[in-house]
């Protein structure tokens, strides 16, 4: 592969990327189809010129570059048509848009039919490209009109636009224009047409201008498209951007300067690659020193606390949608022993003086509070987030009281309970609250499985170092392509879930020196194997 051709196959991946992601959002919007038809073009442009420096044949490669050509005829005019339509004037610059597609297919018949816009190519260090003809200058100008006019219209329809829209539509009104300003310098490489030889680097421009697009897309909506990426992804996709257009910097200037110098060796290409690398880190260290204060509002540092914040938020909010579900179960258990005090209260007025039912009362009363007074206890535990703190329980019992807080759901849903315990397993050296709430999470995930009825079967067994506990469903069962990302952190397949439920059960095992297991299948049921060591 020509290595030339390399940021060229990047940037056109890039574009038409982005252009599929605007295009899949909405496929009716109108401006949706547009900025994909000028993404397609830009990636025509990108594609073409790439393939064809790696041809040595001028027959071969000639066809690739009027390819690309004429995709870079229509650049400027599907832009037109796209900011017209983000402007909401496109309808009164109706004729002027047909007029640009008109005057483009015509430069495109000129392109493949006459020698009147390109009449041979240059043969340069990194490949062929066009030679300008007698009416290539005039495209030049056509060019010029399309882009002076594109900004000239943007500037006054956002000043005359100014008091009635709102500091957030001002803002992404900003966006366009700004985006295809930079753009606009990818021009740079119409200079290689009058054989003025040094490396075409326009699709420096193309990232920029995607870029700027991404982020306005993720951060103000920008076209109405509202994506969930939290910020520090944002971050880490303008740093990597930023990085990927650093290195291509570097890249190109080692060639340009291995062109004019003229050295082969590995040795020396390594070194000069590495002098540039010094040169150009203050320039990248800038960028991003931007990126944090004027995108962001603060620094890396800052961001990463936030994100661990926000994990933290996540954490509580996961814990509270349990204890919600656990409320709800809590009720129909608290009714029960309140059931028994009401009851005797009703008796007492009559049988007060009965010592049998005196005594028969203190006992039933002050046992149902107690039964009231854990169940409630056991809730303020489980909301409580504490560190771990270890101590020899029963797992059945742990197992026993969370199946019970569930029951209301398990019968509301016709889901019928299978315990199999190994009675050989006495006690495991772990958390009882946050094993708690390993398996109160477990459970709730089994029943959003199994809403139509099911089977969930508990089985336990003792093993020589570590307690194996078995959870199984007859549920929908997990996809093959979402089962590696179970415990990721926010990954998720349901549209109100935080996506933390499986990562936090992963976090409690690993705290426990334990590992937990899925095994799953469509339609089938899933089973999630833990394993806890005895000696932790």
């Amino acid at each position: 592969m020509n290595i030339y051709s390399i940021p060229y196959f990047i940037a056109a991946f890039l574009v038409i990327s982005l252009s599929i992601f605007v295009f899949a959002k909405d496929r009716a919007a109108f401006i949706n189809k547009i900025f994909g038809l000028f993404g397609f073009f830009n990636f025509i442009w990108l594609l073409s010129y790439a393939i064809s420096y790696q041809f040595k044949e001028i027959d071969i490669a000639s066809v690739w570059l009027k390819i690309g050509y004429t995709g870079v005829i229509f650049l400027a005019i599907t832009g037109l048509h796209f900011n017209a339509i983000f402007l909401g004037f496109a309808n009164k610059q109706k004729k002027i848009i047909i007029a640009a597609y008109l005057l483009g297919c015509f430069f495109v018949l000129l392109l493949w039919d006459t020698n009147y816009f390109i009449q041979g190519y240059y043969k340069y260090y990194w490949g062929y490209y066009p030679k300008a003809s007698s009416l290539h200058p005039i495209y030049l100008l056509f060019f010029t009109c399309l882009v002076v006019w594109i900004f000239l219209t943007s500037y006054i329809f956002i000043q005359k636009e100014r008091k009635n829209l709102s500091s957030n539509q001002y803002t992404k009104m900003k966006y366009i224009p700004l985006a295809l300003f930079v753009y606009t310098f990818a021009a740079v490489d119409f200079i290689q047409n009058y054989g003025v030889e040094f490396y075409p680097f326009g699709f420096i421009f193309v990232i920029l201008y995607i870029a700027i697009m991404s982020y306005a897309i993720v951060r103000h909506h920008l076209l109405d498209i509202n994506i969930a990426i939290k910020k520090t992804a944002v971050y880490s996709i303008l740093v990597t951007m930023i990085t990927i257009a650093y290195f291509v910097i570097v890249y190109i200037m080692e060639s340009l300067f291995r062109g004019f110098v003229g050295y082969k060796s590995v040795p020396w290409t390594l070194s000069v690659i590495a002098l540039f690398i010094l040169i150009f880190q203050p320039l990248k260290n800038l960028i991003q020193s931007f990126v944090d204060k004027y995108f962001f509002k603060t620094s890396q540092a800052v961001l990463a606390d936030e994100l661990q914040k926000a994990q933290e938020e996540l954490k509580r909010a996961e814990r509270l949608k349990a204890v919600g579900t656990l409320a709800a179960g809590m009720a129909h258990e608290i009714k029960n022993p309140l059931t028994g005090i009401k009851t005797f209260t009703e008796y007492l007025p009559e049988k007060y003086t009965d010592p049998k039912f005196v005594e028969k009362f203190h006992k039933i009363v002050s046992m149902e509070v107690n039964k009231i007074n854990d169940i409630v206890q056991q809730l303020l535990d489980f909301s409580k987030p504490k560190p771990l703190k270890l101590q020899e329980s029963n797992i059945h019992k742990i197992i026993n009281q969370t199946l019970s807080l569930l029951s209301n759901s398990f019968i509301k849903y016709k889901i019928k309970l299978i315990r199999n315990y190994d009675s050989s397993l006495s006690s495991v050296s772990i958390d009882p609250n946050q094993m708690q709430q390993v398996f109160c999470n477990l459970f709730l995930n089994a029943i959003e499985a199994m809403k139509g009825g099911g089977k969930l079967s508990v089985a336990t067994k003792a093993m020589p170092d570590y307690a194996e506990i078995t959870v199984n469903d007859t549920g929908k069962g997990i996809s093959e392509k979402d089962l590696e990302h179970i415990f990721d952190p926010f990954y998720t397949t349901k549209e109100t879930g935080t996506g933390l439920g499986m990562s936090i059960i992963y976090g409690i095992i690993k705290e426990h020196r334990g590992t937990i297991e899925v095994e799953s299948k469509e339609n089938k049921g899933t089973s999630f194997i833990i394993k806890l060591p005895f000696n932790t």
